[in-house]
């Protein structure tokens, strides 16, 4: 569906995370983000930003180079290597920042939401890299 290249991938991080998020407010069944109504001043606008936004830019820093360049491999073995210790990695920064414990199942979600949103982004890519068969 998209190119690889380093916007559509800055955009994957940030549509995966804003998918994760509604998919956590269903589950927990707690829609509190989505109440704007309560946001007065610039200080709870700020804590909204930061609750939403954290997580994502987090990502985009850290991963999004990695996966860049996981697109230039031409191996498929090497290429899924690479993405799931992206994956694995992505997820213990979660865990990291959310969790006491050392196995959350919001991370596992995330991580089940990445796979399947990267695929659905970058299929075309993976194919392609499939074909090439190093």
């Amino acid at each position: 569906m998209f190119k690889a290249s380093f916007k559509n991938i800055l955009l994957y991080i940030l549509l995966k995370y804003l998918l994760f998020f509604v998919f956590a407010m269903f589950m927990t069944n707690n829609f509190k983000l989505l109440r704007f109504y309560n946001l007065r001043t610039g200080e709870d606008w700020f804590y909204y930003l930061w609750l939403i936004l954290f997580f994502p830019i987090l990502s985009m820093i850290f991963f999004s180079a990695p996966i860049y360049f996981s697109f230039r491999l031409k191996n498929i073995v090497y290429f899924i290597l690479a993405i799931m210790a992206i994956i694995v990695a992505e997820y213990f920064v979660y865990v990291f920042f959310t969790s006491e414990r050392h196995l959350n199942m919001k991370g596992v979600y995330n991580g089940i939401i990445s796979l399947l949103v990267f695929y659905i982004f970058f299929f075309k890519q993976i194919f392609l890299i499939l074909r090439h068969k190093t």
